[in-house]
This record gives C-alpha cells, sequence and structure tokens, in this order.
C-alpha cells in the first residue's frame, strides 16, 4: 500500500472511530459467492421465497431486503447504505407482588425500538463505516419528558484490507457473548433472555482486531479488543480501568450465518458454531461488567467473565445454547450514606447463568415456533449479591418478508428471588417492521 493511501486510511479511521453504533455486532460473517446455477430450494421452504427476498434495482440504487437501500458510486470506493426498523409492543404483566399502589395487572403499547442505520464505505471497499441511531423514548431513558441518553445506539469505523487483522473503532457490542451479538432485529424472540442480560457485555468505546475467515479455512473466526468499560458514560473521564477480552468461534461444518436465530434457510445440510469468550473488567464502575448501577459506596470492581455457546441449524430448525460465570472482587470507595456512616459494601454478583433456545419452523410456513428455558443461580464458593431467577417460555413467530416484516408473539414466567414481584407473567405481541 503507498504511504499516501495509508495516511488517509489512518486518518479516516481516527476521525470516524470516535464515536459508534450498529445493526450487527460484529459483522455477519463474510460467507463465499455461490458458483454456477443456484441450488434447488429445499422442498419444505414456501413457495417464492427467493422472489420475495431478491434484490430490487430502484434507478442507480439497489434495495436489499433487511438491509435498505444502497447508493453507490461507478467505483464504489463511496457506498452508502440507508435502513430504519422500528418495533411496536404491546405487553400484559402480572406480578405476584405489585409495586406499592399498582395493581397486579398492566399492560402497555409503545414503541419498543425505533432505528435508523447508516453504513458502507469511503476512499475504499476497505474502510467502512456504522452508525446506528435510535429514537424510541425508552431507548433515550425518557424521564419527566427529558431524554436521558444520547441517541447512539451504535458508532464505529472498520480498516478490513487484510483478513486476519481487521480492526474496528468506535461504539460499539463488545463481542463477548453470541445472544448480545446477534442483530436486534434478527432476535428469534421479543427479547434476549434474563441470563444474557445479567452477564454480557454491553455497548462500550473501544478497539478490537478481528478475523472473519482465519486462514481461510471457513472454519474459524476471532476478535480480540481493549475497551474504556464505561458503557454509556464514555463521555466521562474515568481512571486506568479497562475492559480486555477475546473471542473465538470454531463452525467444524464450514460457515453459516450463525448470527441470525432462526434457520431461514432451511438447509438439510446441518450447521453448527461454537464459541467461547474471556473478559477481564478491571475498576469497573457499576454491578455488573459495563452494565448495572453504581455501587453505593462509590467504589468499583474487578472481574473475570467467561462464556461458551452453540448455534445450530438444520432443515429449519435452530438450537441456542450459552453458559456464563462471572467471578469478581470489590474496591469499596468509602461513601458515606445520609446519617454520616460509611455506606454498605455490596459484594459482587458472582455466580452463573444459562440460556436453552429452539426454534422450528413448520414446513411450508413462514410459522416459526420457539421455546426458551433460561437460570441465573449465585455463587456457592464465594460471595455474592447476586439472587436467583428462572424464567420459561414459548413463542410463535409469523415472517411475512423475513425480518422486514414479521409478527412474534411469546409467553414467558419469571420466578424468584432476583425478580422482586417474587412472580411474574408476560405476554407480548411485537409487529417489526423495516426497509
Amino acid at each position: 500500500m503507498r504511504p499516501l493511501v495509508l495516511l488517509r486510511c489512518v486518518a479516516t479511521l481516527l476521525v470516524l472511530g470516535v464515536a459508534g453504533p450498529a445493526w450487527a455486532n460484529p459483522p455477519a460473517p463474510v460467507l463465499p459467492e455461490p458458483s454456477g446455477p443456484p441450488p434447488a430450494p429445499p422442498p419444505w421452504m414456501p413457495r417464492n421465497e427467493a422472489q420475495r427476498t431478491a434484490e430490487v434495482p430502484v434507478g442507480r440504487a439497489l434495495w436489499r431486503p433487511g438491509r435498505g437501500i444502497e447508493l453507490a458510486t461507478p467505483n464504489r470506493r463511496f457506498t452508502l447504505n440507508i435502513n430504519m426498523w422500528a418495533q411496536l409492543l404491546y405487553t400484559a404483566r402480572r406480578e405476584a407482588i405489585p409495586a406499592a399502589g399498582m395493581e397486579p395487572w398492566s399492560n402497555s403499547l409503545e414503541f419498543r425500538r425505533a432505528r435508523l442505520i447508516l453504513s458502507g464505505n469511503i476512499f475504499t471497499p476497505h474502510v467502512g463505516y456504522y452508525v446506528h441511531l435510535m429514537f424510541a423514548p425508552k431507548d433515550l431513558g425518557f424521564k419527566d419528558g427529558t431524554p436521558r441518553r444520547a441517541p447512539i445506539f451504535q458508532w464505529y469505523t472498520t480498516w478490513t484490507r487484510y483478513r486476519h487483522v481487521n480492526l474496528q473503532a468506535g461504539f460499539f457490542f463488545v463481542p463477548y457473548a453470541r445472544q448480545r451479538m446477534q442483530p436486534l432485529a434478527k432476535l428469534q424472540m421479543v427479547d434476549n433472555s434474563s441470563a444474557s442480560y445479567e452477564f454480557t457485555l454491553d455497548q462500550d468505546i473501544g478497539v478490537q482486531v478481528s478475523s472473519p475467515d482465519v486462514a481461510g479455512l471457513g472454519k474459524l473466526r476471532y476478535f480480540a479488543g481493549v475497551f474504556m468499560g464505561e458503557g454509556y458514560e464514555f463521555y466521562k473521564a474515568r481512571d486506568f480501568g479497562l475492559t480486555y477480552m477475546a473471542r473465538v468461534d470454531y463452525l467444524p461444518l464450514g460457515m453459516f450465518d450463525d448470527y441470525s436465530e432462526a434457520d431461514h434457510e432451511r438447509s438439510a445440510r446441518p450447521r453448527l458454531s461454537i464459541g467461547a469468550a474471556y473478559a477481564f473488567s478491571d475498576r469497573d464502575h457499576r454491578t455488573r461488567a459495563i452494565g448495572g448501577t453504581a455501587f453505593a459506596d462509590g467504589g468499583t470492581m474487578r472481574s473475570n467473565n467467561v462464556t461458551v455457546d452453540l448455534m445450530f441449524k438444520i432443515a429449519g430448525m435452530s438450537l441456542l445454547l450459552d453458559f456464563y460465570w462471572r467471578q469478581g472482587w470489590r474496591l469499596p470507595g468509602g461513601l458515606l450514606d445520609m446519617s454520616g456512616m460509611p455506606a454498605p459494601v455490596e459484594t459482587a454478583r458472582n455466580g452463573v447463568g444459562w440460556t436453552a433456545q429452539m426454534g422450528l419452523f413448520i414446513p411450508r410456513t413462514r410459522v416459526e415456533l420457539t421455546a426458551r428455558s433460561s437460570g441465573v443461580r449465585p455463587s456457592r464458593r464465594v460471595d455474592t449479591s447476586l439472587a436467583r431467577l428462572d424464567e420459561y417460555g414459548a413463542g410463535v413467530n409469523y415472517y411475512f418478508y423475513r425480518h422486514s416484516l414479521k409478527l412474534q408473539l411469546d409467553y414467558f414466567r419469571q420466578w424468584g428471588p432476583g425478580l422482586p414481584a417474587g412472580v411474574a407473567d408476560q405476554l407480548r405481541l411485537q409487529l417489526q417492521a423495516g426497509f
């Protein structure tokens, strides 16, 4: 690469990589282009599925279902993808022990998510950008009519000149746990599991290196990164407590779209992805690694975080399994309570969690049946403030045009000391539309 070209790439990375959001994180695996005539669709695939999801020219632009409209210069040095999607969510919930003054039953109709995504490349196909903005009131943390959070969901820049060392910088999901790395618009159920929300590492500002296909084998990818550890509080100056992580995915049967839960391809060929990750969080200011609330005593936490997961697909059936482990230790802060006494030191949330989730398409239809069980358990060996929580549920999805237009219905029961209400039943109906 000539020095001037290299300088432009580095300058672009530094300018665009200072903040960050995304539709998918990490970017979807780079699959090889098929050669020869397309294979015949499986006999259990709905009719005209390929035509319904095909790309469509729009003047000089290109319409890509699920990815929006692409604009590009003739030499493709500059491209822009514009994509928008939203989720309208109805929730009916019953709590065994409702909050003071509240009824056991409640219901709501809300814009769960409303997103705008801009992505593409600049100057060269190897320098990319990704901007994911959010506009729903819940996403912006509205309180008393005032937003409390910036509309940035993810925002990052990538440099992909070398297959084995892709560089990504900005604000994005730490590539730690599979469920949180999957695109929000491609979830099999209305939301992630309780275990995922307890143990995952959320968005943070940082830098990572990765490879979508190590050595061109079509079976291995990796991620490694360093993050500030402050999540959405990246605008604050803090100490040098950083988060360090590494993840490896092994696909023994070849590459496939393992960061989308449903098996829309319905291939009779079995597909398997096994992942494992480790993260060390140094002097984190919140109760969960890059998540949770601030410690009442004003201190921090160091923690070791481990997860392993599995994604398996065949003929319209998908199976997701994951396991989490966290062990941390506190560094008290010494703040005083209202009476002038030292605030109690809250122990770290040490424990384990797991998810088992399955989906099955009814042959020759766009109907998918789903089920999930998830649990959180406090550690038995070290002190912990984590409480037990269990959930199980089932659902049904109808994909009018895959994830571009779908209707999801699920029911869940949660129970355990980790739930203030003791026991809660929840029914959710969600419509998602995007282009």
